[in-house]
């Protein structure tokens, strides 16, 4: 049943091998990764299909498990396929970034900037330092929806206590919005820092990325960082 799609197949694996996927377009690169989860049929058809319901590669990646089975020739294996490319991609940016001292907020923002690639949901980190601000840990500690998440001082502090540090930068992503700081985010940081202070932890930047890139709060006066 898969012989008249053997060829095909066998030539997009070899283009790709040969001039990677910077020589496909959107549905082709889709289509050859459907090929690893659909055995038996024309996955150039539901590259096709997953392009037109979501708008484009992008959206295909970020579009949820449940919306992207709903589509005519998407089984469980392939949503699972192509929701693991986006958190590949983060696993693989953190893994080739070998500076992980945390002490110029070039570096800060850097080391953010690949850290919520994937995430449609907003997110929570705390990235707890040593004290040459060397990075221990980076953990999520809050999930919320796509313009919400929870924290609380303790969330924090456990965090930091778990890593025995007393120096931390925060993070949180906003999906589908701008990474300007709302009143909302001053008002926490500004909660968080008083309280994490009298328990001698330092709050040292904010860090919030957004769909137009990574704002520090440092960078724009709303906090003191390596003073």
């Amino acid at each position: 049943m898969d012989a008249p799609h053997t060829g095909h197949r066998q030539r997009m694996r070899e283009k790709f091998l040969k001039m990677g996927l910077d020589s496909f377009e959107p549905h082709e690169a889709l289509e050859l990764l459907l090929t690893y989860s659909i055995p038996r049929k024309n996955t150039n058809i539901i590259a096709h299909k997953l392009l037109d319901t979501f708008g484009s590669i992008s959206a295909v990646f970020d579009a949820p498990f449940e919306a992207l089975i709903n589509v005519d020739g998407i089984t469980e294996n392939s949503a699972t396929l192509i929701k693991m490319v986006p958190d590949l991609l983060r696993l693989y940016k953190n893994g080739i970034d070998d500076s992980k001292c945390l002490n110029t907020i070039e570096s800060v923002t850097k080391y953010f900037s690949v850290a919520f690639i994937g995430l449609t949901k907003e997110e929570f980190k705390v990235c707890c330092l040593d004290n040459g601000l060397n990075v221990i840990s980076c953990s999520t500690v809050a999930k919320g929806t796509n313009n919400s998440a929870s924290i609380t001082p303790r969330m924090v502090a456990e965090a930091a206590f778990k890593a025995n540090s007393s120096n931390i930068i925060i993070a949180h992503n906003h999906p589908d919005t701008y990474c300007t700081p709302s009143e909302a985010d001053k008002a926490m940081t500004r909660k968080l820092r008083t309280s994490l202070k009298a328990i001698d932890i330092d709050i040292l930047d904010h860090i919030i990325v957004g769909k137009d890139g990574v704002l520090s709060f440092k960078k724009i006066g709303l906090i003191p960082f390596l003073d």
